[in-house]
């Protein structure tokens, strides 16, 4: 089965549109420089128009010629491409037809493969079921044909085991890391990811416990001043001013003495205090 193509097709058969184009290309070179060179005014927008209404016509016409020249030259071509693909048509029918049955082919061979997989995950996830869902163990390479069923269980064989080991090395986290570092490696498979989230927890934990025992300090500080201004007995204002007016009726009665004593009261309460004695001329200083 061969095409033969019998009418001849070397350079130079198909004969070229021969046209005066060297002759027209000056002169319309030659021309639209003219029209370049004209410095228009507004006044003569009428005549800009008339001008390019001229030169759109030169090249409608030439627009028209073109195309009836390539339909000339294109309709033996136009026929020839109908027929073959009149020709061509059975055999691609028949190409669409084994594709088809390829793609069934293929479609098997995967559902197949992914059933064989299925087996190969039920027979060795054992008490993994719960962490590895099995469509995260299907990858793509298990789909090729070099594939074969020994490799595909060797693969599942070898996943589980790594699995089983990054688990064990999860189990040396404390107790109160290992589920959330479980659960960060359910999300990657990645040990060493579930390992640095293991040691970010334990970090956190350990800034919580010294942030909660400087806090727990300052309470206690706080609690402790308390306790030692209460226990400070505070005299009331009736009483420092009938400790004082004892003090002036001796001053009067007698000459000039000193009398040391110690007070307790809030700082307004001493403020005032002091202000008192200034207010009586009583003398006071720092007791040694």
């Amino acid at each position: 089965m061969e095409l033969r193509i019998a009418t001849q097709m070397d350079p130079g058969v198909l004969p070229e549109v021969q046209w005066n184009n060297e002759e027209l290309k000056k002169e319309i070179t030659d021309k639209a420089e003219e029209y370049k060179n004209i410095a228009y005014t507004a006044e003569q927008s009428a005549e800009m128009k008339k001008d390019r209404a001229k030169l759109n016509a030169l090249v409608n016409a030439f627009e028209d010629q073109r195309k009836q020249v390539k339909k000339f030259y294109s309709e033996p071509y136009s026929k020839f491409e109908a027929q073959v693909k009149e020709v061509l048509a059975p055999a691609r029918e028949a190409i669409a037809l084994i594709d088809k049955g390829l793609t069934e082919i293929e479609k098997k061979y995967r559902e197949d493969k992914k059933a064989k997989m299925l087996e190969f995950y039920s027979k060795h996830v054992g008490d993994l079921k719960s962490l590895v869902s099995f469509e995260r163990t299907v990858k793509e390479e298990y789909y090729k044909r070099s594939f074969t069923d020994k490799k595909l269980e060797q693969a599942y064989i070898d996943l589980f085991g790594r699995f089983r080991e990054d688990i064990k090395a999860l189990d040396e986290l404390p107790e109160r890391f290992r589920d959330k570092a479980l659960l960060k490696y359910a999300e990657s498979f990645s040990l060493s990811d579930s390992l640095r989230e293991g040691k970010r927890l334990e970090e956190l934990e350990a800034s919580m416990e010294e942030y909660m025992k400087k806090k727990a300090a300052a309470a206690k500080r706080v609690e402790e001043q308390g306790q030692a201004v209460s226990s400070v007995p505070v005299h009331t204002p009736k009483q420092q001013e009938s400790e004082l007016d004892t003090v002036k009726e001796q001053d009067t009665a007698e000459s000039v003495m000193s009398l040391d004593f110690r007070a307790w009261g809030t700082k307004a309460q001493l403020m005032g205090l002091r202000q008192y004695m200034i207010n009586n001329n009583i003398k006071f200083g720092k007791v040694e």
